[in-house]
């Protein structure tokens, strides 16, 4: 593939959660294999901390940041929520301003974040964003959420009416059903990369503890009070919650916090901003992996888990179950958090069983390495490259 010059847009990376460990990751794959890679966003990044959380060396990237006065002063206002919204005015402003002037001076524009079909040439979308508008979350029927998803599918239908991505990608299967129901567009799946050559270096430890270990950004939609509910119950069994926290979840984080010393539950570890060393150290000891009641889009902490040598609990619902979990065994999804803890004593009691599950898992993981993302990502934008090539001279004819 000769050189390509690449451009990802990704408006916000006020949170480092999966996305933007996906798009990052992409710009580090895109630039080691000989490409010219630019990044574009509004907001800054702090490489140590991204150094920490997902061992990327972004002082090797070109970072441009262009900031969005409107979605900065709406964030001051909403304190750090209304995160869609925000989203959608980056891009907006980003597109117009920054990337349709200057789109013949890339081969291919990806974006990473706005989670609809976007003016790229290749929208990479993790959940569609009018999935919350018609979302049946009984949490999310009060009128606040009414005006506020009928803002986000205004904007959507006004500001992007007449948007066309040349392809769709997205992170799962259970994803892809999603998006073809809310916006008719068969994705490409192309399942976020997962550095299962790091985790698993641990996985040869037979010797596992009563530790089970939960993943995820601490707040409110992950559900991560239910873990307590478990370790309420399991107090013979440590359980570890680790995840990023940032001065806009910091109060959630401190709900769980006081939550867990109410009910005095001196077997639950908090692991805020767990650096991944600390985690890599948990998992190697860990038997089980346990992830909230949450339809998880696809769960790269669920894969992790599994490279390390811990069996994944997940809600059977998301792609954590449909991609990953399901394909090892139908008892490793639970409907309800009340049978996570007889799921576990069953493991537990049968060791040939644990032992098999495990090895499924370890294997299973592979599929989702940065290796595979990476050499699905690199064949499908030299193809988008080589149409829009074509697409030129088709024109002049």
């Amino acid at each position: 593939m000769n050189a390509l010059r690449v451009l990802i847009v990704h408006a916000l990376y006020d949170t480092l959660g999966g996305g933007e460990h996906l798009s990052l990751r992409l710009a580090d794959i895109l630039r080691n294999a000989g490409h010219d890679v630019t990044v574009l966003t509004s907001t800054e990044l702090d490489r140590d901390v991204v150094r920490m959380i997902f061992g990327i060396d972004i002082s090797r990237l070109r970072i441009v940041v262009k900031r969005v006065g409107l979605a900065e002063a709406l964030k001051c206002v909403s304190r750090g929520r209304l995160v869609r919204l925000r989203r959608l005015m980056v891009y907006r402003r980003l597109f117009k301003e920054f990337v349709e002037p200057y789109r013949d001076e890339y081969d291919v524009v990806i974006e990473t974040q706005s989670n609809i079909v976007a003016p790229a040439d290749i929208s990479y979308i993790h959940y569609p964003a009018l999935a919350l508008y018609r979302s049946g979350d009984p949490a999310k029927r009060g009128i606040h959420w009414r005006v506020y998803n009928w803002l986000v599918r205004r904007y959507i239908d006004t500001r992007f009416r007449n948007a066309k991505a040349g392809r769709v990608v997205t992170n799962s299967r259970w994803t892809a059903g999603l998006i073809y129901r809310l916006y008719g567009v068969v994705a490409d799946v192309v399942h976020p990369p997962v550095d299962v050559e790091t985790f698993s270096r641990v996985a040869s430890n037979d010797v596992r503890e009563k530790l089970v270990v939960t993943v995820s950004r601490f707040t409110p939609e992950k559900n991560l009070m239910a873990i307590l509910d478990v370790a309420e119950r399991m107090r013979d069994h440590t359980f570890v919650i680790a995840g990023t926290v940032d001065r806009y979840t910091a109060g959630y984080y401190s709900a769980i916090a006081e939550e867990a010393r109410r009910r005095r539950l001196d077997n639950v570890v908090l692991e805020p901003n767990c650096p991944r060393h600390r985690l890599l150290s948990y998992l190697e000891h860990a038997m089980i992996y346990l992830h909230p009641p949450y339809a998880e889009h696809f769960g790269i902490s669920v894969v992790e888990a599994m490279a390390a040598g811990a069996v994944p609990l997940v809600y059977r619902d998301g792609g954590a179950w449909t991609d990953i979990v399901s394909p090892l065994s139908p008892m490793l999804g639970y409907r309800s958090i009340e049978e996570v803890p007889s799921i576990i004593r069953r493991l537990e009691s049968d060791q040939r069983l644990y032992r098999e599950l495990r090895a499924r898992g370890i294997e299973h993981a592979k599929r989702f390495s940065t290796e595979v993302f990476g050499r699905r990502m690199l064949e499908l934008i030299s193809y988008v490259a080589e149409v829009k090539q074509l697409s030129r001279a088709v024109g002049r004819v």
